[in-house]
């Protein structure tokens, strides 16, 4: 007899599917599916994407999403679903404030529940008030002429494969970058990265769906800023790192459509005594700053290496 918590196969391509919930209770949700990683534990993207989704069903349709400030807490196996429990911090006039924790199965006979995560996204209905934003440094490029990822050179491919054990493409996701060679820090180091990014299928106008697949993408190579820039030391020393995100925030400032290109601009300020940091604008193709998001992430020389 299989377990409640068990999951049924999801399809890679699927993201809307992914990303809904099932509900339990007004304030608890479920997972369906989970999207794994090249680690086979969840994806950390599909954790953003489902804490601000649990949020998002419990505010008023009129309040869009203004922040989220997540904890990844420990490690999610992609065979069990994970239960969202919704606690409300704040319902006032203009503004909506929630705590979600995600909890899972232990895997094993008297070990309980594991919090994986602990979040907190804030609501607003938009009201009048000065404006200003920073311009983007995208250019007239048309991103749909860009290499994507998958058609990287294997030289590409394996060093970065190699050292950091990223996978260069996404069923669901569609990543692109003008100077893989130099963006990706292979041949010029640079602690900073531009990429343009976006779901590979149309999603439902509903702004809901639409921040949950934004929060979804933000954790794609986001914090390959910190990364890159040491791959071809990494390369020299015949060295690998182990990475993997630790906490996240995104600031929501405008509309978006998360399955329409987004231009990511990425900077890492600081790495050191194993952790690095990255901080992201991200324009829509016409222009606008619609989001900021930052992550920590976790990089330390990897067992064996």
């Amino acid at each position: 007899m299989s377990s409640p918590d068990a999951l049924a196969p999801w399809d890679p391509r699927d993201l809307e599917a992914l990303l809904r919930l099932r509900t339990l209770g007004p304030s608890s949700f479920r997972s369906c599916y989970a999207s794994p990683n090249a680690r086979g534990t969840v994806y950390g993207g599909q954790l953003l994407a489902h804490a601000l989704m649990a949020a998002s069903m419990t505010v008023p349709p009129d309040r869009d999403a203004t922040a989220l400030q997540f904890m990844f807490l420990q490690s999610a196996s992609p065979d069990r679903a994970i239960d969202f429990e919704v606690a409300t911090l704040q319902d006032g006039k203009r503004f909506a404030s929630r705590h979600v924790r995600g909890t899972q199965e232990g895997g094993g006979a008297g070990t309980g529940r594991r919090v994986v995560l602990d979040a907190q996204a804030t609501f607003a209905t938009p009201l009048p008030g000065p404006a200003h934003a920073t311009p983007s440094r995208a250019g007239d490029v048309d991103p749909q002429t860009l290499l994507r990822m998958e058609d990287m050179s294997a030289e590409t491919a394996d060093a970065i494969w190699r050292t950091l054990g990223y996978p260069l493409d996404s069923p669901a996701l569609d990543l692109r970058v003008g100077e893989p060679a130099r963006e990706l820090g292979l041949s010029s180091p640079t602690a900073a990265l531009r990429f343009w990014l976006r779901t590979r299928d149309r999603l439902p106008d509903e702004p809901m769906l639409q921040t949950a697949a934004f929060a979804y993408l933000s954790d794609w190579w986001l914090n390959f800023a910190s990364v890159g820039i040491h791959v071809p030391q990494l390369q020299r020393d015949g060295a690998r790192l182990h990475v993997a995100s630790l906490n996240h925030a995104i600031w929501f400032h405008r509309p978006l459509r998360a399955d329409q290109w987004l231009h990511f601009d990425v900077q890492s300020p600081s790495a050191g005594r194993g952790r690095g940091l990255s901080i992201a604008t991200v324009h829509d193709i016409e222009g606008a700053l619609v989001a900021s998001v930052t992550q920590e992430n976790l990089m330390t020389p990897a067992p064996g290496s």
